[in-house]
């Protein structure tokens, strides 16, 4: 076992056994543990590089968007809305925000099974972000019908 991983673990145990488990010590523990899952992704100092990373791939941006907007979608309503995108590629995206708690995933046990997708708070303040990005694009660079 890595010698960081039994750094955490003994830390972990302290933590849990000396302060029973309050809110603070499980805050940190959950932060160690997202730090060593993502490591790659703390590793990089820029914070654009950090933001491209999680959201810098195609149609992450849509689906944050999407669902700021209609809060909570199943899986066919945004595929629906996001013109060229295959299923295995929103498929692919979804787990990627999901990762990174960015949106949750609620799956109902129905049949056929029901899967709705909603942003995270996190995912929200990601989404007031991108509405001031928004907002910067129709400024400057506005929209333009083609033959218009």
């Amino acid at each position: 076992m890595p010698k960081t991983v039994e750094s955490l673990e003994d830390k972990t145990a302290g933590q849990l056994t000396e302060e029973g488990i309050s809110e603070s010590s499980l805050q940190d523990v959950t932060e160690n543990l997202n730090r060593l899952m993502h490591a790659g992704l703390y590793g990089v100092e820029s914070p654009i590089e950090r933001a491209m990373e999680l959201i810098g791939d195609k149609y992450s941006f849509q689906i944050i968007h999407i669902l700021y907007q209609f809060e909570r979608q199943r899986f066919v309503e945004l595929e629906q809305q996001i013109p060229g995108i295959s299923p295995r590629t929103l498929s692919a995206r979804l787990k990627h925000l999901e990762k990174f708690r960015l949106i949750n995933r609620h799956q109902f046990p129905t049949i056929p099974p029901k899967v709705e997708y909603e942003l995270t708070e996190r995912g929200r303040d990601l989404a007031d972000t991108l509405k001031t990005l928004e907002t910067w694009v129709n400024r400057w660079f506005p929209y333009t019908p083609a033959g218009a």
